[in-house]
């Protein structure tokens, strides 16, 4: 210390400040630069957490988008279902056959059902109906049968005048009502298939 104050007073000057860009130096190099590592690091860090969200964000959408179409695609399972529904539903279907006969003052001789026949991915079952009315009447019953949600065929038409002048009737018809439904073995035969 000393000697430092021997220095003229320029020299204690140029000292201080060769002191000061010595520590101003080790600490750019020592903690500054040091910093500067731990900034880059955390840096990356937010960019990639950043690149974590984004890809996050995306596969939401994607799963919302998914969830979107599997939501159509049951709605649309549930209308196919109405038109071709699972189960014969011989009850229901024998009380719209009647139903409908009544509407256009048919007189329902016979319904009897058949065995069901199964196809590949669907079922029909034949109902041999006999009924007795007028020709327009009849026209009306098939147009009510055609016009039902769910699929069903008029097969096997047989139309004949009627010989009893009793009530309205004059002809008497046999027909094959085939019904559709669909054959879960099969779909699910197919799901196993790869």
């Amino acid at each position: 210390m000393e000697q430092f104050a021997k220095l003229p007073r320029w020299g204690q000057y140029l000292a201080t400040l060769a002191l000061g860009v010595v520590l101003l130096v080790a600490a750019w190099y020592g903690v500054i630069s040091g910093q500067r590592q731990t900034l880059a690091s955390l840096t990356k860090q937010s960019q990639d957490l950043e690149a974590q969200i984004r890809q996050g964000k995306e596969a939401q959408r994607r799963a919302d988008e998914l969830q979107r179409q599997i939501d159509l695609i049951i709605r649309e399972l549930d209308v196919v279902k109405t038109i071709i529904p699972p189960e014969p539903e011989t009850g229901k279907l024998l009380r719209v056959f009647q139903s409908f006969a009544r509407d256009q003052n048919l007189d329902i001789k016979a319904i009897s059902p058949a065995n069901v026949t199964k196809g590949d991915l669907y079922s029909q079952q034949p109902y041999t109906v006999e009924v007795a009315g007028g020709y327009h009447d009849l026209a009306m019953f098939f147009d009510k049968l055609a016009h039902m949600r769910r699929i069903v065929n008029v097969a096997d038409l047989d139309i004949k005048g009627s010989s009893q002048t009793k009530g309205s009737a004059t002809i008497t018809a046999k027909f094959q009502s085939i019904v559709y439904m669909q054959n879960p073995d099969a779909f699910q035969a197919m799901e196993k298939k790869p």
